[in-house]
């Protein structure tokens, strides 16, 4: 009698899923099948990480731009492949005993920033330096490429493309902050962070009665042109690529030697072999779990770049010019040893900038669902944003019953919105969910709400398996 019941209890339950899975699966198929999708793809896939079925799949096999999704990619690669105490390095040597030449080899860490420089600078002082007549800058980790393959040249300016180099600096953006006085008709007080020689300010914009302003950057320089009005009294923001940071590093760098009592003169920058260094004085150093954040939370797209071709010196120890090429091939070959089929995985890049990335939303999910299963997955998980509070998603899905149940990664670029990530009912199955959406035009917030929407039909099928509690 007992048998009978439990056999009962378990059909029971099993018909109770199946209906759960047909009622998501309808769910989903509206959202998808509206007039916003008549001449726009939309594929997507829903799967249960603990057992890998797939419970709902449209247009999963088609080969689509993921946009920021690839970043999945790059930062699931990185903890598969480097190891757990892995660093940028940014080195400061000197060439021989006298301490007078002194060699900056840049490790493309996308995290250095003033106080690294600042410290580099102590680190010379406490070391013996005194005098220096050359300062050279090694940047020959990474190949000639300043930007990515497919990436678009008229978003030169915009700070979502950023300058790629050994020597990045404050996320290769230029900050200004215009601020207009109350009397009308008088210039702007502009400041620029960084203040270097190198970035000049063209200021022909004054207060105004109403906000009319122009900041622009002249294409492959660092030359800015402030026009137009400024409403009296108020302030305004912009950022704007940086264009050949590594000059601003080695002034930077130059002008602590000076505050530190060190006679700094020249500079050399050494692009075709590395520098043959006598001695380490000591180095600027930053873990990976704050890029990782960076790259999945805030979408960054210098730290992917840069957590790539880390990623390919490690593979490849000694290795020099490190191309996007090189960084994609060791990805692949990451994934690959820890069991990820990587024939549909046709990436350029490791940010999703290019035009080229095609990738399946099927492969995205089984992606998510592998990671799901490895040690790694906490801080997988930790490093995407949390709907409703950090990050790309801190504004969207800020209603969901209980917080913090997806996390996710959005994908922006012109006709594509993506968003993939985990959706965690307290109580329910970690489900994998994979939106792809492409060939659109005009404003991405109506593909978002519909996202939005999907994740929470997957949230509501997730809590509907076992007795939902609130998280503790």
């Amino acid at each position: 009698m007992y048998a009978c019941i439990a056999l009962l209890a378990l059909s029971t339950s099993a018909y109770a899923q199946k209906d759960a899975k047909q009622e998501l699966a309808q769910q989903l198929d509206s959202e998808i099948s509206g007039a916003l999708f008549e001449r726009t793809v939309a594929a997507v896939e829903v799967r249960d990480c603990e057992n890998g079925q797939i419970l709902f799949s449209r247009n999963a096999d088609l080969l689509l731009r993921p946009a920021s999704n690839a970043k999945l990619f790059t930062s699931a690669a990185a903890l598969l492949g480097l190891p757990e105490n892995v660093h940028f390095r940014t080195t400061l040597s000197a060439v021989d005993s006298t301490l007078k030449s002194i060699v900056l080899t840049g490790g493309a860490d996308p995290q250095l920033g003033e106080k690294d420089i600042q410290k580099l600078a102590d680190i010379a002082h406490e070391g013996g330096v005194r005098e220096i007549d050359t300062l050279f800058l090694d940047g020959t980790l990474l190949d000639d490429a300043f930007y990515g393959p497919g990436w678009m040249w008229d978003d030169e300016s915009d700070p979502f493309m950023p300058y790629l180099s050994a020597f990045p600096f404050g996320g290769n953006t230029v900050r200004i902050t215009c601020a207009a006085s109350t009397q009308k008709g008088l210039p702007l007080e502009v400041s620029v962070f960084p203040s270097t020689r190198s970035i000049t300010v063209e200021n022909r914009a004054v207060s105004g009665s109403r906000t009319d302003l122009d900041i622009d950057k002249f294409p492959r320089s660092n030359r800015i042109v402030i026009e137009g009005t400024l409403r009296a009294g108020r302030k305004a923001h912009k950022r704007l690529s940086l264009w050949q940071p590594e000059t601003v590093v080695a002034e930077l760098l130059l002008a602590s030697f000076r505050e530190n009592g060190i006679t700094a003169d020249s500079v050399v920058i050494v692009h075709d072999a590395p520098w043959t260094v006598g001695g380490e004085l000591g180095k600027a150093t930053h873990g990976i779990d704050r890029v990782l954040e960076e790259l999945n939370k805030e979408s960054d797209n210098l730290s992917a770049e840069s957590l790539l071709r880390l990623l390919a010196s490690e593979v490849s120890p000694g290795r020099h010019g490190i191309s996007a090429e090189d960084g994609i091939a060791a990805m692949k070959h990451v994934l690959k040893k820890h069991g990820f089929p990587v024939d549909d995985l046709h990436l350029r890049d490791g940010s999703g900038i290019s035009f080229y990335n095609l990738v399946p939303a099927s492969f995205i999910g089984a992606l998510l669902a592998g990671m799901a299963q490895t040690s790694h997955f906490e801080r997988y998980a930790a490093s995407l944003a949390v709907a409703g509070k950090d990050g790309t998603l801190q504004r969207r899905m800020r209603n969901l019953r209980f917080p913090g149940t997806f996390r996710g990664k959005t994908g922006t670029v012109s006709g594509v919105s993506a968003l993939s990530g985990y959706a965690q009912a307290p109580g329910g199955r970690l489900l994998s969910v994979v939106i792809l959406m492409q060939n659109f035009h005009g404003k991405h917030r109506p593909y978002r709400e519909i996202q939005d929407r999907i994740v929470q039909h997957c949230l509501r099928y997730s809590g509907r398996l076992k007795e939902a509690t609130p998280p503790r």
